[in-house]
């Protein structure tokens, strides 16, 4: 029934000799038996590993010429392709893996990918290179089998066979090859059928087979009737356009930036497809944009809308609209090809300038809010900590000064300014100014005022602003200069270069009196407290 794939070499050199006439799509999707990735925690099987299949299996597994193993736990439903000159080599032999490191001695399969037919990921133009939407100006629709297209699923690399036909109606194409056999119409028909059939075809029992060759025009008979079933599979994994207006092609389920071109073809002749295709590749090659552009050129076939005649231009990589600019060119030089010239309904569309459809108005408000408020905070507190600013003194006091907010619920009115920088300020900065140049000054108590009944908030020396030290003659110069007149010091300022900073002289006396009281005091509360605690 399947022949060995010697013939497929032979039905691939012919599809190879009729290129020029038809094109070929090869399935490309699945692993092959021989890849890790088509196991269970991606361990080959090593020649004594027993290969297991899981309960349910619904897919024709190929297996490679030569194959080494312990054995084969097969599935309840299922199925295995041998060739010819396949050999299966019992716990003798070099396995898929030289290394036998498992302790359960077995290797289990994955389940079986199902390939959908309309998907145009299920499906490549060479044989051995990975799907993908490596050329986007192709349009989906074109990128699954069209309706006169030879088909070919090998078995050489080993991945399980499985086709969903899910919303296909009439599976038409050109021939199938399959497993290095050519399959006829009628012998399709009737496997899809048999329980053979169902495990590589699934959900094809009201499917009807059609064969094509070569009378089409276009990739599909009717390709509105297929963007449906096709754009299902497709437009989870389309890319968002940055540009503001792209465009969408015949057959096509994403939207695009380039340019595009229709113009109506009755009669759908490859001479003018050509004609346009070179004449498009001329100005691209001009330009020396052939490395930036990319140009697609076919027919869409349909009996609703009537054939027609789409070329697509779009830019590589990102949009630039060097597209737009070649179709300008295109369209302006018209008279300059008999295709265009000719021509009496010529449509062509523009895709918009470009942009980014991640930054969105709203993330660009939040952005300009977020600037405004920082400039505001930081205005603020230049203003609180540079009053003397002639260009901050316009702004209102109560913004920045803390003691003028007047909240019922809190009690403002004896919150200090500056709370924390007061200990850090120079003790001589409100000094006057002839005292400003002493070397060193009287050390400042910090205590409670018995006469006043207020605490004294007078700062220490700062060692940061520290002077540079003066004779005993210009220090006591400017002691006396600083004493309120009519008045003499008791105590004359006399420094020797041995004086330490902040120790309490003899003139300090009324001061430690003070303190002393308090603490006396203190203690004379204490005792009383003690003796009412003892009674």
């Amino acid at each position: 029934m399947l022949q060995s794939k010697r013939v497929l070499i032979l039905v691939v050199s012919v599809l190879i000799l009729e290129a020029d006439t038809t094109t070929i799509k090869w399935h490309s999707a699945g692993a092959p038996f021989g890849s890790p990735s088509a196991w269970l925690d991606d361990y080959l099987p090593c020649v004594h590993d027993l290969v297991v299949f899981p309960d349910y299996y619904p897919a024709i597994l190929p297996l490679p010429t030569e194959v080494a193993v312990r054995g084969f736990q097969l599935p309840r439903q299922g199925a295995l392709l041998l060739a010819e000159d396949s050999t299966i080599s019992l716990a003798t032999g070099k396995g898929l893996n030289p290394d036998c490191d498992s302790d359960e001695r077995r290797a289990v399969l994955k389940p079986p990918k199902t390939s959908k037919w309309f998907d145009p990921s299920s499906w490549s133009v060479q044989p051995g290179v990975g799907s993908g939407n490596s050329f986007s100006a192709v349009p989906d629709l074109e990128r699954v089998p069209c309706d006169d297209e030879h088909v070919v699923i090998s078995s050489n690399n080993g991945a399980a066979l499985s086709f969903d036909l899910e919303n296909v109606q009439y599976l038409r194409l050109g021939q199938l090859v399959l497993a290095g056999s050519s399959i006829s119409r009628t012998y399709l028909q009737e496997l899809m059928r048999r329980e053979l059939g169902q495990l590589l075809f699934h959900n094809a029992q009201d499917v009807y087979v059609e064969y094509y060759r070569g009378e089409l025009c276009g990739c599909h008979k009717d390709y509105e009737h297929l963007i449906e079933p096709i754009c299902h599979n497709e437009e989870s994994q389309c890319e968002q356009p940055h540009c503001v207006a792209p465009i969408r092609p015949l057959g096509s389920c994403c939207f695009l930036c380039g340019a595009m071109m229709t113009l109506p073809s009755p009669d759908c002749m490859a001479a003018n497809r050509q004609e346009l295709l070179t004449y498009i590749n001329s100005l691209i090659v001009r330009e020396n944009l052939a490395d930036e552009l990319q140009v697609h050129v076919d027919f869409v076939g349909s009996k609703q809308y009537g054939n027609s005649l789409q070329a697509i231009i779009l830019d590589r990589g990102s949009y630039t609209e060097r597209s737009i600019e070649i179709m300008h060119r295109v369209e302006s030089h018209r008279n300059e090809t008999p295709v265009l010239h000719k021509a009496t309904r010529l449509e062509v569309k523009y895709a918009g300038h470009p942009y980014n459809p991640n930054v969105s108005f709203a993330s660009v408000l939040l952005i300009l809010f977020c600037v405004v408020f920082v400039g505001v905070v930081s205005i603020i507190i230049l203003a609180h900590y540079m009053p003397e600013n002639p260009y901050l003194n316009r702004i209102p006091q109560w913004i920045h000064d803390p003691r003028r907010w007047r909240w019922h619920h809190l009690d403002m009115r004896h919150l200090r300014r500056n709370l924390l920088f007061n200990r850090f300020d120079d003790a001589s900065a409100g000094a006057s100014p002839t005292a400003a140049g002493s070397g060193i000054d009287r050390l400042a108590v910090i205590g409670y005022d018995a006469e006043r009944g207020e605490v004294r908030e007078r700062s220490f020396n700062n060692p940061m602003f520290e002077q540079d030290e003066m004779t005993p003659e210009t220090a006591t110069a400017t002691a006396k200069l600083s004493l309120p007149k009519g008045k003499s010091d008791p105590c004359p300022v006399v420094l020797s270069p041995n004086v330490e900073t902040g120790e309490l002289d003899s003139c300090s006396g009324g001061e430690e009196q003070e303190l002393t009281e308090i603490n006396l005091e203190s203690s004379e509360a204490e005792s009383d407290v003690e003796a009412e605690t003892k009674e």
